[in-house]
């Protein structure tokens, strides 16, 4: 994954090595994180075909419980875990390069969390509507050229397309 500076945005086009970088994870994942992993899914843009993202690996991972969360062993494979970081309920890691390159966000919900479904419903929908998700492309675009150093901006931008897509999808 190329990555992107930290709070920057910088989208690339769609590129099919993502999901591949996806499946080189999950079972890496899954030996850190063991038996207290429900299931794993690839999310976010890279995992949403023909559309620009961030080249930053979005994973969202359901646990059995935070509890049994392997922190240690996440740290130890070079993560930095950033606790709820503004979301409820997720327990965010994110792996670095040089201390400041995001490259992935491995975002963890115990079961019953909804914004893990949320993310899998999000993608599937769009995958499913090219149309749609061209609209969403395009969006991300145009904040993308209006909050170049603000990720946090850009991302509020998106919640209300995304919000209402989930009360399509659902």
């Amino acid at each position: 994954m190329e990555g992107v500076e930290r709070h920057e945005v910088r989208l690339l086009p769609h590129n099919e090595d993502w999901i591949k970088e996806f499946q080189l994870l999950k079972p890496v994942l899954i030996k850190i994180l063991g038996d207290n992993v429900l299931d794993i899914q690839h999310v976010g843009s890279t995992s949403i075909k023909g559309i620009n993202a961030k080249p930053i690996l979005d994973v969202a991972v359901k646990v059995f419980s935070f509890a049994k969360l392997n922190i240690e062993g996440m740290q130890q494979q070079g993560y930095d875990y950033c606790g709820e970081s503004g979301v409820l309920g997720r327990a965010l890691f994110i792996l670095r390069r040089d201390g400041h390159i995001s490259l992935q966000h491995v975002h963890c919900y115990e079961e019953g969390n909804t914004d893990f479904e949320n993310q899998v419903c999000f993608r599937d929908y769009l995958n499913k509507n090219p149309n749609i998700a061209k609209q969403y492309d395009d969006l991300k675009r145009d904040l993308a050229m209006k909050y170049p150093k603000d990720r946090l901006k850009y991302t509020e931008g998106k919640e209300q397309f995304i919000q209402s897509i989930l009360k399509l999808a659902n």
